[in-house]
């Protein structure tokens, strides 16, 4: 069988999915997402922690996800359904090695026009009382901060898309891009061949694989996380704030009623080791749960007279060397419409809404100019031109 579409988009995770609506609400209904998957969100998607924060360093991603925040803020009314989003507030605690960089970055989100403010240790305590604030140098606090569901998430903005026109093929895997003439091209998958002109690769950690076979080079590199779930005390249930801590490296996200979901801020602390993401192994070893509890015993001491533990899995990012993504079209490399939004870690769900605005109005209106994206180029890493950080310690910021 074979289709034609004006765009195609590989890929039905959050960003994918996204796209995919952006693209049909500015008018491309003509528009095609694939998911090797049985549903959409099957991939990474599913196992996100959901958190929809704007506490950044650089000022780009900083806007793009206050842009994103104010979208989940409305999700409803944009799209037409629920996501879940629910807003919580995030307190984020420095040692003396982040501090000054702390300081300086809320000075850099207030002119962003970010609602946060550093607060003192007895205001800390006042927002949560379960914070163990001796811990920390420093403390930020950002009261819009929350968490959505990412496959709810992802699901409405690919139901959306298809009530506006768009189609969805599930359970169908992309094998292969050929060029057909200067024009289109031919994405052959497991259930037939597709005819574009327009090719979105957001395939997250499966996007090496295509990209070599495109003999691209994006410099990717799919990590194993841990993310270990616990339950919380009567005391301290209920709707509470994430919470990082900078000094730990380390996120503890409550969630519902009692629910603890706790990992590593740093993408390469469980395993600097590349996996295979259709490989990947489950078994967990005791000394990754000792160690994240200890953390969150430490930074919320009521966890360690009484929280309990009850289960861990493994997730993967899709990370690059400087732990941003990469947005851009493969021209450099003769495939002139073929874009890319990869190399995600760790960013992908809560900057979903804007990564489809960009991506959607690029391919619609042929460039995206409400602000410059160019630092998010292929080439930054051959430039030796990579997005810093300005926190003493490796973390997805």
């Amino acid at each position: 069988m074979e289709r034609s579409a004006d765009a195609v988009i590989i890929g039905g995770g959050s960003t994918g999915s996204s796209i995919l609506f952006h693209l049909a609400k500015g008018g491309e209904t003509n528009s095609i997402l694939i998911e090797k998957g049985q549903q959409i969100a099957s991939g990474q998607t599913s196992r996100s922690s959901g958190i929809v924060r704007t506490h950044y360093r650089n000022p780009i991603v900083a806007k793009m996800a206050l842009l994103s925040l104010k979208f989940f803020q409305q999700f409803e009314k944009e799209v037409g359904s629920d996501c879940g989003f629910r807003e919580t507030g995030l307190l984020l605690g420095a040692d003396a090695r982040s501090a000054d960089s702390l300081a300086e970055n809320i000075v850099l989100l207030k002119e962003l026009g970010i609602n946060t403010k550093l607060v003192d240790k007895d205001e800390a305590r006042r927002i949560e009382p379960e914070l163990g604030a001796e811990e920390f140098t420093s403390i930020a606090y950002e009261p819009n901060t929350g968490y959505a569901e990412p496959s709810l998430t992802a699901s409405a903005f690919a139901e959306s898309a298809q009530k506006l026109g768009a189609t969805v093929l599930t359970d169908c895997e992309a094998t292969g891009i050929e060029r057909n003439s200067t024009k289109d091209y031919s994405v052959t998958t497991s259930a037939g061949t597709i005819r574009t002109p327009t090719i979105v690769i957001a395939t997250g950690i499966w996007s090496k694989k295509l990209f070599e076979k495109l003999r691209v080079r994006v410099p990717l590199k799919p990590v194993r996380a841990t993310v270990v779930i616990f339950q919380r005390p009567e005391r301290y249930k209920g709707v509470r704030p994430v919470l990082f801590d900078l000094k730990r490296m380390a996120y503890y996200k409550p969630e519902g009623q009692y629910r603890l979901e706790a990992s590593s801020l740093d993408l390469e602390f469980f395993s600097s080791e590349e996996v295979d993401p259709d490989s990947i192994k489950e078994d967990i070893a005791y000394d990754e749960i000792a160690g994240v509890s200890e953390w969150v015993s430490e930074a919320v001491p009521i966890m360690r007279r009484e929280g309990v533990f009850q289960r861990a899995y493994t997730g993967v990012y899709d990370k690059t060397p400087d732990d941003q993504p990469v947005i851009d079209e493969l021209s450099e490399d003769g495939y002139e419409g073929i874009h890319c939004l990869v190399g995600l870690s760790g960013h992908g769900f809560k900057l979903c809404p804007e990564f489809g605005r960009i991506m959607g109005e690029t391919i619609i209106n042929g460039r995206f100019t409400d602000y410059d994206i160019s630092i998010f180029r292929r080439s930054r890493f051959d430039e030796g031109k990579l997005i810093k950080s300005a926190y003493q310690a490796g973390t997805i910021f």
